[in-house]
């Protein structure tokens, strides 16, 4: 039985040296990729605002070309409606 326990001792001491070894292999790892994740989660926020900027100056020309010129907004609906319906027609 002193065999038996000695192997099996010698097994689960060899068992906790390689999960301590891949362990603390693997920390700076996880450490690296958690720093990239948080940097990509920056940059999508920065470009997520960048173009919601974009938008909102886009609207606001839009609404000040409607504004300063309503029959030319609606012509070009007007124009615009016709060339969807005949492409949704096809």
């Amino acid at each position: 039985m002193s065999k038996t326990t000695t192997t099996t001792s010698r097994a689960a001491k060899t068992a906790h040296e390689v999960i301590d070894d891949t362990a603390a292999k693997a920390e700076p790892v996880e450490l690296q990729l958690r720093e990239k994740a948080a940097t990509a989660g920056e940059k999508v926020e920065a470009t997520q605002e960048k173009a919601r900027e974009q938008l909102d100056e886009s609207l606001a020309k839009a609404e000040s070309f409607v504004k300063d010129k309503p029959f030319t907004s609606a012509g070009i609906a007007f124009a615009a409606g016709i060339v969807v319906s005949t492409l949704l027609r096809r």
